[in-house]
């Protein structure tokens, strides 16, 4: 059984379509090699042409990146986390005073006092 395509239905349908072109397009090649062998010369010559003049884009020169400029973005970096960590010291700090203000803690408050200060020393170590 033959397997039924798309392309062997167009084939089936244009088949003698097909046959004529190449007929056409074999006898022009016949009678006309120079003028082909002419015309694909100047197609590649044009396409050199093009290639290397018209056609040329030019890349935008990227600056160039300076160590100075990456240290201060680097301590720029630096200094936001920084100001991030002390602003939660404070708010921790606030926290904590408004816990000692109480007449009396329970165990619940004490463990979340520990908590703040652990949290605050874990804030305070510096990494490089």
């Amino acid at each position: 059984m033959k397997k039924v395509t798309v392309l062997s239905e167009l084939q089936s349908e244009f088949s003698s379509l097909i046959e004529r072109m190449q007929g056409v397009i074999a006898a022009f090649t016949r009678k006309n090699p120079k003028s082909i062998f002419c015309a694909m010369v100047a197609l590649m010559l044009c396409s050199l042409l093009l290639c290397f003049t018209l056609l040329r884009l030019e890349k935008p020169a990227l600056p160039k990146k300076t160590k100075l400029l990456g240290k201060i973005e680097g301590n720029l970096g630096a200094i936001g986390t920084t100001a991030s960590k002390l602003q939660r010291v404070i708010e921790i700090r606030s926290a904590l005073e408004a816990l000692l203000s109480k007449d009396s803690l329970d165990k619940k408050d004490s463990l979340l006092m520990e908590q703040m200060l652990l949290e605050i020393d874990r804030s305070m170590i510096t990494r490089k």
